[in-house]
């Protein structure tokens, strides 16, 4: 999450004209050296936005205790290391299901594809991380696309039904590719805010640069002028 923290209600209100949901990085400082944000911030996002908010945690140590505090602070998407959940994905999947909110699990980089494909069908989002986890304005690993092909033959192979998003250097120069890839989200901090000298024409160039995307790809009819 890019935004500045001081404007974040009005920044959330110009975005909701185009944005899907939120995303909400969650640090710990153990898993990477970084510390950002808690749950207590998506109860206060969850005043100015209808919209769902996920929770995005990089968390060592996971449990239900914590997933349950995330739902009970409005995240209606609860997004985990695979790395560290694999020993209790099935328990966390259920409680998380149980409350009404989306399971999801996250690869790093170095992980492969098939590391999830004994539990995938259970899941409802899938974010391929496109860089290292933990700090924004690295440089997007070019490997990220086959990564993306691997986890739709993956997600067909199991017949499921979980969002492939991807997390990290997501901008205009690579959308069309992302999304012919197979992707079916984007998640973006730098890839918006850098997009014009405030959010509503940030928002508005980013949007215009998603849809010729999808217009070059055949996805959408032509806009009429």
């Amino acid at each position: 999450m890019n935004m500045g923290l001081l404007h974040v209600a009005s920044d959330i209100r110009t975005l909701d004209a185009g944005a899907d949901y939120y995303h909400v990085d969650i640090f710990d400082w153990h898993y990477v050296k970084n510390m950002c944000l808690t749950p207590h911030f998506i109860s206060e996002m969850s005043r100015v936005t209808s919209k769902p908010i996920e929770a995005h945690l990089y968390f060592d140590n996971i449990d239900e205790s914590l997933v349950d505090y995330c739902i009970s602070c409005g995240a209606g998407i609860i997004t985990m290391p695979s790395d560290v959940v694999g020993r209790s994905i099935h328990r966390l999947c259920d409680s998380i299901h149980k409350r009404g909110a989306l399971a999801g699990v996250f690869l790093n980089p170095y992980q492969n594809v098939d590391e999830i494909k004994t539990y995938a069908a259970e899941l409802d989002s899938l974010i391929i991380l496109s860089v290292d986890p933990g700090f924004s304005g690295q440089d997007f690993l070019e490997s990220t696309y086959e990564r993306i092909r691997d986890v739709v033959d993956l997600r067909r192979s199991v017949s499921g039904s979980f969002r492939i998003s991807v997390d990290g250097g997501c901008n205009p120069s690579n959308f069309e590719k992302l999304i012919a890839a197979g992707c079916d989200s984007l998640i973006l901090g730098r890839g918006l805010f850098d997009n014009g000298p405030d959010v509503e024409q940030a928002l508005a160039s980013t949007l215009y640069s998603i849809r010729a995307a999808e217009e070059h790809l055949g996805m959408l009819p032509p806009q009429l002028e």
